[in-house]
């Protein structure tokens, strides 16, 4: 597959996403879709003036179904409208919208009050991806078109399309990553994934550097990871500043890039299956790009975009456990575990950021990262490793803004037991069932640069998706099966932008 083909699967435009327009009734609509909020039914019951109606309450999960005039209507309760946040309302909206395509409509009607226009708008874009990019007989008949309607937004008409551009923004960054993720390891690669970085780059007019061979070279604990592969490891940056110019203080957010995890020569064994869907740390970092140019958001700072890409693999130079590699920063670590490789590429990021990027004050990384964080927080959360309080709760109080929800392990260096007597540092700690998703952390926060005085110390927040990201692609009534969540854009959006 060529780097044409890929831009081609990720061009929204030839992804038969659904058309979406403002209407002030829905007159012609096969279905219509209503929420309706507690204590709020009054309203509805105006505005749809039918006898059935007289019963409804708005309470969570009442529903009510009826046909009229050929036009299936259905009511549903939301529940109280405080209870509502971004999370839930994109899944309403996104069941909503793939609930509604079992009677083949052409056009969806869907009473959306104006503060939810952002919301809907991204919950029906990503509902309506389709996960059989590769079929070779993909689906042809055109997405329903869908109609938003509502008195409580037709007299800010402008206010909703601004709302909606931000939300088709947005949607697409996600589903750039979500479409990367689906992708097989034996056409995405770190040398094919690294040509696709370049020309979107190119596309999208910004800056992007990718590392040469004599480059990386330093990089020892980068290359490890794909010394058994075919690919050599890759590590690009991308580089957006405010519309104001460059700031004298910057900020590096840094995604894992692992293209296939097979867990090197200590493998995986039965949970290989999914390791296609290793390299979305990177990805999430990649939609983000897009999802803040596509927008209009302006970037708060100078902000480095850096994507390390690898493989790992079984061959005959992979890395070993007992193995000693040096950092970037000339620091030695001996390998615990062949699997537990993201925390290098991400280490040799970091290293390089340090060395060659000006006035990095915070570093942010996302990464797939360990099997600990699902243990410990299922799918619901992402977890949060973060070395400053006012930092933990920005990215917390942004995450329950934008539904993206994040918990933060405790910052204890008692945890840091990733000692051993050859090297600086071992890759995993002595014990390392326990609270392996923090030593992850504390493991990449041995190569932040540490200040003398505590008021200039520089942030750094780890962010592991494993679980929150649904690397197994089961699918929700609010996303098709085969493709994965999305998570991390949008967040990663409200921390950077103003």
């Amino acid at each position: 597959m060529t780097t044409k083909d890929f831009l081609n699967l990720l061009d929204p435009k030839k992804q038969n996403l659904p058309e979406i327009e403002f209407r002030s009734n829905f007159k012609g609509c096969d279905t219509i879709v209503v929420p309706v909020f507690e204590d709020e039914e009054g309203a509805v019951k105006k505005a749809y003036p039918l006898p059935l109606l007289s019963k409804l309450s708005g309470k969570k999960d009442e529903k009510l179904q009826l046909v009229k005039n050929n036009q299936i209507q259905k009511f549903i309760g939301m529940g109280p409208r405080k209870n509502m946040d971004s999370r839930k309302m994109r899944r309403f909206f996104g069941s909503a919208y793939l609930s509604s395509l079992s009677l083949k409509p052409k056009s969806i009607g869907l009473d959306c009050p104006l503060e939810w226009i952002k919301e809907a708008t991204v919950g029906i874009r990503v509902a309506a991806l389709n996960p059989g990019i590769l079929k070779t007989k993909p689906k042809k008949e055109a997405a329903p078109k869908v109609i938003f309607g509502s008195k409580n937004f037709l007299k800010n008409i402008s206010e909703a399309k601004s709302a909606m551009k931000v939300g088709i923004a947005i949607a697409e960054g996600k589903n750039l990553m979500r479409t990367l993720g689906a992708l097989p390891p034996n056409l995405l690669n770190p040398k094919s994934y690294a040509e696709l970085v370049v020309e979107l780059a190119k596309k999208w007019g910004v800056s992007c550097k990718r590392l040469t061979d004599k480059e990386r070279e330093p990089y020892q604990l980068l290359n490890a990871v794909s010394a058994g592969s075919a690919h050599h490891a890759e590590l690009l940056i991308l580089t957006l500043h405010p519309k104001s110019g460059a700031t004298k203080k910057s900020v590096a957010v840094i995604g894992k890039g692992l293209c296939y995890d097979s867990g090197g020569l200590q493998d995986k064994q039965m949970f290989m299956k999914t390791m296609k869907e290793d390299m979305n740390g990177s990805a999430s970092v990649l939609g983000t790009v897009r999802a803040i140019l596509n927008s209009g958001a302006e970037i708060k700072q100078t902000t480095h975009f850096m994507l390390g890409l690898a493989e790992n693999m079984m061959g005959e130079n992979a890395m070993r456990a007992d193995d000693i590699y040096t950092a970037g920063d000339g620091q030695t670590v001996e390998i615990s575990h062949s699997d537990a490789e993201g925390r290098l590429v991400l280490a040799d990021a970091i290293c390089y950021a340090k060395k060659e990027l000006k006035g990095v004050e915070r570093y942010f990384t996302i990464a797939t990262l360990t099997g600990h964080c699902i243990v410990a927080l299922g799918e619901l959360y992402t977890g949060m490793v973060v070395n400053n309080e006012n930092l933990s709760k920005e990215v917390a109080e942004a995450g329950k803004r934008v539904g993206d929800y994040v918990h933060a392990g405790p910052w204890d260096m008692e945890f840091d037991d990733m000692n051993t007597p050859n090297a600086d540092m071992a890759s995993k700690g002595e014990n390392m069932r326990d609270a392996g998703w923090i030593k992850a952390g504390l493991f990449m926060y041995r190569f932040i640069p540490k200040a003398k005085d505590e008021k200039d110390q520089v942030g750094f927040c780890h962010l592991d998706i494993a679980g929150s990201i649904d690397m197994k692609g089961a699918g929700r009534s609010w996303r098709q099966k085969g493709l994965n969540s999305g998570v991390g854009v949008v967040l990663l959006m409200q921390v950077l932008t103003r």
